[in-house]
């Protein structure tokens, strides 16, 4: 008996070592695909700031021009914000591409979790090596009542009550 809980306890054993090692592996993929998109989302960074110190020269232009000639500085201002919108509006769609993996990783992770934790309630020990209820299924026996009887009244399985018997030398 003892060979059996000893071989259930290494089962349960390997299986978390299992999960373990699967938490790890995803997890340094994850990493993997942070460290790329940091990546990007650095180099956008550098190209935002190139872009700003371009147009921070350009407003130090048009200043001077606006004095001179407003209708040269108003048109130049207009093409620079016509400039910002087209740059801008690639990176926005980048960003909500990275935005929707993001959200359909996270999503597709937690149908995972939950998943392997129902699984992991599926696997625990029955109630009755517990002895909560080993005690109602003796007396039962006792009084006579047959094995699918005594089941049917206290929820278990037939095999649970029979092995409540068996542990007990009643049967």
């Amino acid at each position: 008996m003892t060979l059996g809980i000893e071989l259930v306890l290494i089962a349960l054993a390997a299986l978390v070592l299992g999960l373990i090692y699967y938490s790890v592996t995803k997890e340094n993929e994850t990493n993997t695909r942070l460290r790329a998109i940091a990546h990007a989302v650095e180099e956008l960074h550098r190209e935002v700031y190139k872009i700003d110190k371009r147009l921070s020269a350009e407003m130090e232009i048009l200043t001077s021009l606006q004095e001179s000639e407003p209708e040269i500085s108003q048109r130049v201002y207009e093409q620079r914000g016509h400039d910002m919108n087209e740059l801008s509006v690639p990176i926005m769609e980048s960003l909500g591409h990275i935005e929707g993996a993001f959200g359909a990783y996270k999503e597709k992770t937690e149908n995972r979790l939950r998943y392997l934790e129902e699984r992991i309630r599926n696997l625990s020990l029955p109630t009755s090596i517990s002895g909560l209820d080993d005690e109602k299924v003796i007396s039962r026996y006792n009084q006579g009542l047959e094995v699918d009887v005594i089941a049917k009244e206290l929820r278990l399985s037939k095999a649970e009550v029979e092995f409540v018997l068996k542990i007990n030398q009643l049967r």
